[in-house]
């Protein structure tokens, strides 16, 4: 550590409420000026519910699902779809000045998120990044994050998570109908991971280590100061707003698409007639089926055809090419799910 090193204030708010455990990082990003210390803040949502990122449209969750369960929906200030949320999750959420920040999305992720694998690492977990923004072990995703601008800050955001309730997840999502649900719940149970052999006590004092080292500064225990918590509180309402949690007008989206990881998602869509499903594992098509009374035969052969490409609006269309209009039908059903949300 050089003797230039700053202060890493380290705010520990313990088990909080959902809209707390939101608005936190909210409220220190709003009330952070241009000279202050980073700050790493960390907390566990005392109670569940469900968070889903600003430009996503409420229709993606299953409303009604939600209120049965008792899970409240909070709309963040960051993008990224729908998650579950609950207390066997310890997050962690930096934030520095928009000028000490990386400018170019892939360079911030992996600067900033190099000390949370660096923590798991320690920890002997095999961690690594994978795609933008993923902490993954294996072929298990571990920690789901988000980045972006809240007034003069810069956030980043992840969690750690030592149990998760797949059914859970799969419960609180809208889809056209329960085969897709159901191959969600397959793909969540086999690509994403838990931790619950560690201790959340020493996880949470690596993160601490991992983000002072990764950021030559001096790790000090703090509390809010009154600026902070006074955000907080505005962000806290805000979060509670129902115009807030209705979110922007947004444009109406084709298909649906759910993503479960980085290269991983189900899409299920529909044009002029035909009917088009495919999963998509590790970037590539791996499972297909097209529908259309007007395609007999040719079906199953257009599904077929699907399997082993890219997930890439080009190599699908050079696929599909031999089979001219009837293909060009097949790809105008299929390329909204080629572009990952």
């Amino acid at each position: 550590m050089t003797a230039a090193a700053q202060q890493l204030r380290v705010i520990d708010a313990g088990s909080v409420t959902a809209w707390r455990s939101q608005a936190l990082w909210h409220g220190i990003a709003d009330a952070m000026g241009g000279a202050d210390a980073p700050v790493l803040s960390l907390c566990r949502p005392a109670e569940p519910y469900v968070g889903i990122g600003y430009h996503r449209r409420l229709d993606e969750l299953d409303l009604p699902a939600c209120v049965r369960l008792g899970l409240p929906v909070l709309r963040r200030q960051l993008g990224g779809g729908p998650v579950y949320l609950d207390s066997d999750q310890l997050f962690f959420q930096l934030t520095l000045p928009v000028g000490r920040a990386p400018r170019a999305v892939a360079r911030l992720y992996a600067e900033l998120l190099a000390p949370a694998v660096a923590a798991l690492r320690a920890l002997g977990v095999p961690a690594q990044l994978a795609g933008t923004n993923d902490i993954v072990a294996g072929d298990r995703k571990l920690s789901g994050t988000g980045a972006g601008q809240i007034g003069e800050a810069v956030v980043l955001v992840g969690n750690v998570m030592f149990g998760f309730p797949h059914e859970r997840m799969s419960e609180v999502l809208a889809f056209p109908d329960e085969s897709m649900r159901t191959e969600y719940l397959e793909l969540l149970r086999d690509e994403i991971g838990t931790l619950p052999d560690l201790d959340p006590a020493c996880v949470k004092q690596q993160i601490v280590d991992s983000y002072a080292a990764g950021l030559d500064a001096v790790p000090v225990l703090d509390g809010l100061r009154a600026d902070e918590l006074s955000a907080i509180e505005r962000w806290e309402a805000r979060l509670r707003d129902p115009a807030w949690l209705a979110g922007p007008a947004l444009a109406s989206t084709s298909g649906r698409q759910v993503k479960v990881r980085a290269g991983t998602w189900l899409y299920a869509g529909a044009r002029e007639g035909v009917d088009v499903r495919v999963r998509v594992r590790g970037g590539r098509i791996d499972r297909a089926a097209v529908s259309a009374p007007s395609l007999n035969g040719l079906a199953a052969r257009l599904a077929q055809t699907l399997v082993g490409a890219d997930a890439d609006p080009a190599v699908v269309a050079a696929r599909l090419a031999g089979f001219e209009l009837d293909g060009e039908r097949v790809l105008a059903a299929l390329a909204p799910g080629l572009v990952v949300r």
